[in-house]
């Protein structure tokens, strides 16, 4: 059943929820870390497209591979589950030993000759979106596994955050299908964006980190075909290069605080050549500029954050207290009361610490 789950790991599940919106290359870590905090021991997500007569499975952890190419070639269009998902609002958990008639379970060719024969026994499923295209989450027990209420109640509460996420999940993925997709992602992006070879060389740049590259004010430039920082000391940079490279040991990130307070960081980070945003299809170092102000934006379009909401969340990430708060806005404390509620409502937190982990830990990614 394996250790029940705490406040730190819901915090970090939901840390990872909407790092899944701003970067869709955190799923595969949210998948299997959702598997192994909920006791089970394999997940998938899946997308049933209009006109498509079953789901199919997009992604998947602790799987064989076989496994799901033979649920979208086959099983998938005669899953018993599909109708009672059908039936079932979305962002609410179903459990197939709970909700199936035991005869389904015992002699329906789907979980004859699939799941069990894949060593698959109780599997709980989530629709996160029902409009247009649907997309579920699956989370399956090995055979003779049984999670604890801690599991599921771990489920429950998660359910409104997987929910949000999965409303853009499908159009990034459909983005991210092909070379030229991904290539029109990464230009759609903000972020600037600096991919490096192995000679530290740009082998290909965003449409922003032009954009920044050319502003006077810019944290980095380009001269004869590298990245520099236009005031802080290079060293940093250039160290940081070559540790993501491999040239000074095992590949590793870096994030470099700025020179002077409210700058931008600079994240430095290895990429690998099958990297869902690597356009290359080769090992490369990829270099962002992380706007603080930007970050936030993001954010407040995420949860959909009043300009009074926005204000009050970004004060509480600076260390702010709510009556210190209150005094410099000039606004009465039971007014920020209200604004806080409602960014606990928003963000589906419930304590104003875990708010400011959370908004902590997307502004810094």
């Amino acid at each position: 059943m394996g250790i029940t789950p705490s406040q730190e790991i819901y915090d970090a599940l939901v840390g990872l929820c909407y790092e899944s919106v701003l970067d869709n290359t955190r799923w595969p870590a949210l998948l299997d870390a959702l598997a192994a905090a909920s006791g089970r021991q394999f997940g998938a997500i899946a997308i049933h497209r209009p006109g498509e007569t079953a789901a199919t499975v997009t992604l998947a952890a602790r799987c064989d591979p076989a496994a799901i190419q033979a649920y979208n070639a086959h099983y998938g269009a005669i899953d018993p589950i599909r109708e009672l998902i059908a039936a079932t609002n979305d962002g609410q958990w179903t459990h197939d030993r709970r909700e199936l008639p035991a005869e389904t379970l015992q002699h329906h060719p789907y979980y004859q000759e699939f799941q069990q024969a894949q060593g698959m026994d109780d599997r709980a499923s989530i629709r996160l979106d029902g409009q247009d295209s649907c997309v579920y989450v699956a989370l399956l027990t090995a055979i003779g596994v049984r999670p604890d209420a801690s599991h599921d109640d771990l489920l429950v509460r998660l359910a409104p955050h997987l929910q949000r996420a999965g409303t853009l999940y499908d159009t990034l993925a459909g983005l991210r299908d092909g070379l030229g997709r991904r290539d029109r992602l990464l230009d759609s992006l903000p972020t600037p964006l600096w991919l490096l070879d192995d000679g530290r060389r740009v082998a290909y740049r965003n449409a922003a980190a032009e954009r920044h590259a050319a502003r006077p004010d810019g944290a980095l430039c380009e001269h004869d075909g590298q990245i520099r920082p236009r005031r802080a000391p290079a060293s940093r940079l250039e160290t940081a290069i070559l540790q993501a490279a491999g040239h000074a040991g095992p590949r590793r990130a870096a994030r470099i605080a700025p020179p002077t307070a409210g700058g931008p960081d600079i994240l430095v980070t290895p990429l690998s050549e099958d990297h869902p945003d690597n356009p290359l299809q080769r090992p490369l170092v990829a270099v962002s500029v992380i706007d603080p102000e930007q970050q936030n934006l993001k954010v407040t379009d995420l949860f959909q954050f009043s300009r009074a909401e926005a204000r009050l969340a970004a004060k509480l990430q600076e260390g702010l207290s709510l009556s210190e708060y209150a005094e410099r806005q000039g606004i009465a404390l039971s007014t920020a009361r209200t604004q806080l509620r409602a960014l606990f409502t928003k963000t589906g937190t419930h304590r104003q610490g875990e708010l400011v982990s959370l908004l902590l830990r997307l502004t810094r990614h």
